[in-house]
């Protein structure tokens, strides 16, 4: 049953909480065992919002939803356990059908006005998000949001442990559930640890500069901070807004994350004068693989990407030019993470400034009702005080959208830089 919360999330309000889980129990004694890149991950959360018209969403009711929940977590169980630990202290998921955190709440505002709010980031207060601990056994991996706006449009927002899987995951769950929502049948194959294992990885890289070693953190996975970290998200056209920075150059196609990552980097180290930025990380799906994703694994691309002159008298060009020759470092981080049996505590995103690319990712076919969705948003929880930049697709082609978190004693002063170069408005 639902309970009622008598304090709404900002603008959200009436917020009710309930479990959802699998129709079918799972064989008792059954465990999924995180690898070393797994648990490098696991003070990190991922965050998407999706946002339906009216016309769409009108009719979908919570038992709608909830039916399709159920017949996706048939599909994927093991995502409804819970965390455990071995007497070592390696974490571990009880495959024990516990279910995932269901939350239902609604919004003042249609979704026309809450679409014209220039900052996306106000789409965070559609994703219900609560850290993993202090208990482990009695907390969820997935929170899902059902937002009903004043419209009767619909917002559905999931915060997803990163323990489980990579943004690439999440995604493809997601369009799973959409596509229950529209009355289609589904199957998701069991992933098998060769599955989980990435393709063409790396071996060389033994000491990996994209993971931090944080404090002991307990069962309480918050990443630590002194900073107070704020997000600021922004909607760009690439032909009008990236084009001065970086002129086509005939035949020589250069990636638009690429070209948004030098110029972003370059705008951070202005203001961030000492020390400069001079290692960032890039996060981004494994090119090597080229099969669609059909399967909840950590698999994403993180390498690392180092200059030795100041970053901020650097041209975007030149800056381009390293991030191509990125470094994968996967091994060397699923390595650490599974040291010490997997006891210790790492952060990946803002152990340094780092750049994670969504944008060959089709988010507008997450379709319900033959819909796409009107705007979707994406961020991650417990960032290191490096900060992280997601680039990810637009509604409309020609745009990319940036969300950006930053220390917030830099953030206001990074925007004036931005101003200034021309990446927003005045």
């Amino acid at each position: 049953m639902g309970r009622s919360q008598e304090k709404g999330q900002g603008p959200i309000y009436n917020m009710r909480l309930s479990t959802v889980g699998a129709t079918r129990a799972t064989e008792t004694g059954t465990t999924h065992e995180p690898t070393g890149l797994d648990l490098a991950m696991k003070l990190h959360y991922l965050k998407a919002a999706y946002i339906y018209t009216p016309e769409m969403a009108r009719d979908l009711s919570v038992t709608h939803v909830k039916e399709a929940i159920f017949k996706l977590f048939d599909q994927i169980a093991w995502t409804t356990g819970r965390l455990w630990r071995r007497d070592s202290g390696r974490p571990y998921i009880k495959c024990n059908d516990c279910g995932a955190r269901f939350v239902e709440g609604k919004c003042n505002f249609t979704v026309e006005e809450w679409l014209s709010k220039p900052d996306r980031s106000v789409d965070e207060f559609l994703v219900y998000h609560q850290p993993v601990g202090p208990e482990l056994p009695f907390s969820p991996l997935i929170y899902v949001q059902m937002t009903r706006f004043k419209c009767r449009g619909l917002a559905f927002g999931l915060s997803w442990a990163n323990i489980m899987g990579d943004s690439f995951s999440l995604f493809y769950a997601f369009n799973l559930w959409v596509k229950v929502l529209s009355g289609e049948k589904i199957y998701a194959p069991e992933t098998s640890i060769i599955d989980r294992r990435f393709q063409n990885p790396n071996p060389t890289v033994k000491d990996p500069e994209s993971i931090k070693q944080v404090d002991p953190v307990g069962d309480l996975w918050i990443t630590p901070s002194n900073k107070k970290m704020v997000s600021y998200c922004f909607n760009l056209t690439v032909t009008d807004q990236m084009s001065p920075h970086f002129p086509a150059n005939g035949d020589d196609q250069i990636p638009v994350f690429e070209i948004l990552a030098g110029i972003i980097w370059k705008n951070i180290a202005k203001v961030r004068e000492d020390p400069e930025p001079l290692t960032v990380t890039i996060i981004r799906k494994d090119p090597n693989d080229l099969k669609p994703i059909r399967s909840i694994r950590n698999s994403q691309m993180i390498s690392s990407v180092h200059v030795d002159s100041p970053v901020a008298e650097a041209t975007v060009e030149e800056l381009v030019r390293c991030i191509e020759r990125a470094t994968d470092e996967r091994c060397g981080i699923d390595e650490i993470g599974g040291s010490c049996d997997g006891s210790l505590d790492f952060i990946v995103y803002g152990a340094k400034l780092a750049f994670m690319d969504l944008s060959e990712v089709d988010l507008y076919e997450a379709k319900v009702m033959g819909k796409s969705p009107e705007s979707v948003y994406c961020n991650v929880e417990g960032i290191g005080e490096e900060g992280l930049v997601v680039v990810y697709a637009a509604a409309k082609s020609e745009e990319r959208v940036v969300t950006m978190t930053l220390p917030e004693e830099e953030m206001e002063r990074v925007k004036s830089e931005f101003k200034k170069c021309g990446l927003i408005a005045p």
